[in-house]
């Protein structure tokens, strides 16, 4: 049986993130990142990860700098108000305070700081924030980043692949389900079509993400030209920037119009 694009579920019919989801998500990550982080050894925390200047301890400093900055409006201000070097990202200088603030905490100071201050930020930024989540920014990756996104969405998205980082960092196994993992996996895939939109308007695609939290989609209108199938995990990663295309492409299977799939998968960067 041929398989056109009628017959799979098209990237433009994902619901919607409600605030009641976004909180969940935001729990469920940071429950599993801290489930994680609880199992390692102290051999495990100087190791290096995919985020190529962290170390595994430096990705949980990092996780409590962040979710420290969903507890209020001050806090947000206060890490806010980084001033990226050249070339560099306001989140990055934003990340690089963080851990110069905890160099000096050890990993189970930064557990029970995340352990402290995550539950209060997922609830604040799925329920709160109200002012700050009508802001939209021009941004260099995702265009237009709005801070209703960036709480509702990417905040656990952020949680989801860091603990990945770590799993594959430390040996550990990845924990997934469908209902978490495959809902964080399809709205990635939401970024996915956006950038490809700007950037090949009248291009349809379809990917085969395999593994727990896959899926199958087209992204585009019109019959798919092309067909991408990759481990669900393997394609976030590199979607994330932190494997190159060259690394990427070995692991992809390509049939149909295999220079337009190669052409629309350079492009393809999505912020975590």
């Amino acid at each position: 049986m041929i398989t056109t694009s009628s017959t799979l579920p098209n990237v433009a019919k994902i619901r919607t993130v409600t605030k009641a989801e976004a909180y969940e998500l935001l729990q469920t990550a940071l429950d599993r990142f801290l489930t994680l982080v609880e199992t390692l050894e102290p051999d495990d925390w100087e190791k290096p990860t995919a985020c190529t200047a962290w170390s595994v301890r430096d990705i949980l400093a990092h996780q409590a700098g962040g979710y420290a900055s969903g507890t209020g409006y001050r806090e947000m201000l206060r890490q806010g108000m980084r001033l990226p070097k050249r070339g560099q990202l306001i989140e990055d200088a934003i990340n690089d305070f963080q851990l110069q603030e905890r160099a000096d905490h050890s990993p189970q100071e930064l557990i029970e700081e995340l352990r402290r201050v995550g539950p209060v930020a997922a609830e604040k930024w799925a329920h709160q924030f109200q002012l700050a989540k009508l802001i939209a920014i021009p941004h260099p990756i995702a265009g237009t980043l709005s801070f209703r996104y960036l709480m509702e969405i990417t905040h656990s998205r952020d949680t989801w692949m860091h603990r990945l980082d770590i799993c594959r960092a430390t040996g550990r196994e990845f924990e997934q389900t469908q209902e978490h993992d495959g809902r964080i996996a399809e709205l990635v895939m939401l970024d996915v079509a956006n950038i490809l939109a700007r950037k090949h308007a009248d291009l349809s695609l379809t990917f085969d993400l395999t593994g727990i939290a896959g899926g199958v989609w087209t992204i585009g209108k019109g019959e798919p030209v092309a067909t991408i199938r990759m481990d669900v995990l393997d394609f976030n990663i590199f979607a994330s920037g932190r494997y190159s295309y060259k690394e990427a492409r070995p692991l992809a299977t390509i049939t149909g119009d295999i220079a337009t799939a190669e052409k629309a998968l350079k492009d393809i960067l999505v912020l975590y």
